[in-house]
């Protein structure tokens, strides 16, 4: 397996579980959302960056559940790149920390 290979394997497993990954969180989110009556808990957890971005569009968009279905499989690209920078894995983590964080204390107003 020459060098490309490699690398491209290192970025495909990590995206890959991504992909699979998705449509369980998908469920959990949808499922906490209790449609539209529910708490959103695992929908403030897992896609954090759609459900602040509502304060922008006003509702969940198409381009938001787009956002959320591609989240999962994005973050698997940045694990596979970064894979040896762990900085870079931190700041990933710190990021979709607060972003969570910041669902859960009044950032969203279509969820109050």
């Amino acid at each position: 397996m020459d060098r490309s290979e490699r690398g491209m394997n290192r970025i495909l497993k990590p995206t890959l579980i991504g992909v699979l990954a998705t449509p369980v969180a998908m469920s959990l989110a949808w499922f906490s959302a209790g449609f539209g009556h529910g708490n959103y808990v695992w929908a403030r957890v897992l896609f954090p960056y759609s459900l602040l971005l509502t304060n922008v569009t006003g509702s969940l968009t198409t381009p938001l559940i787009v956002l959320a279905v591609v989240q999962f499989p994005l973050y698997g690209v940045v694990c596979g790149v970064c894979a040896k920078k762990m900085p870079c894995l931190a700041v990933a983590t710190l990021a979709h920390a607060v972003a969570v964080g910041a669902t859960f204390f009044g950032a969203v107003s279509m969820l109050a």
